[in-house]
C-alpha cells in the first residue's frame, strides 16, 4: 500500500467531509440563528445599527470555517480558523455592548457567550491540529487523531 504525505491525507480529509458535516460549523449555524431571533428583539433604532453589525458578524464564523474546507495547504487552513477565531472575538465584544445597552438579558448574554466560547473552543481544537506542518508532528495514535470537529454535533 503505497503510503501520502501529511499534506495528501489532509487533503483527502477535507475532499471527503464537505464543511456541512462539521461539528463546529453546525454549531456556528445555530449560533446565527439564535442571534438573528435575538436581535429582532432590539430597538426599532437598532435595527440598522448594532444588530445589523451582529447579524453581519455572526455570518462570518460559519463562512470562515467554509472557507477552511476549501484550502490544501494546512498553514491556509489554520489562517482561516484563526481567521474565525478572531471574528468571535468580535461577537463576545458585541455581546459585552449589548449587554451594557440593555438590549441583551441576562439569560440571553450568558448563553451567547457560553456558545460563543464553545465555538472558540473548537475552532481552537482545530488550529491546534493544523499548526503541526509535518505527519510526524501531528498527534498519532489515538482514535480519533484526526481534525477534532469531523465528528458531528451531538
Amino acid at each position: 500500500m503505497a503510503s501520502l504525505s501529511g499534506t495528501a491525507i489532509i487533503g483527502e480529509i477535507m475532499a471527503h467531509e464537505p464543511f456541512e458535516k462539521l461539528a463546529v460549523w453546525q454549531r456556528s449555524i445555530e449560533l446565527v440563528e439564535s442571534v438573528y431571533l435575538l436581535t429582532r428583539e432590539f430597538p426599532a433604532d437598532e435595527k440598522s445599527g448594532l444588530a445589523a453589525t451582529l447579524r453581519r458578524t455572526v455570518t462570518g464564523i460559519p463562512a470562515k470555517i467554509a472557507d477552511a474546507d476549501g484550502q490544501d495547504d494546512p498553514a491556509k487552513i489554520r489562517q482561516a480558523f484563526t481567521a474565525a477565531r478572531g471574528t468571535i472575538r468580535e461577537m463576545q465584544t458585541y455581546a459585552v455592548i449589548c449587554r451594557r445597552m440593555r438590549f441583551l438579558g441576562y439569560f440571553n448574554y450568558t448563553s451567547l457567550r457560553r456558545r460563543l466560547r464553545k465555538i472558540d473552543l473548537m475552532l481552537g481544537s482545530q488550529v491546534d491540529f493544523y499548526q503541526a506542518e509535518t505527519p510526524a508532528e501531528k498527534p498519532a495514535g489515538k482514535p480519533g487523531a484526526g481534525p477534532p470537529s469531523r465528528r458531528l454535533a451531538a
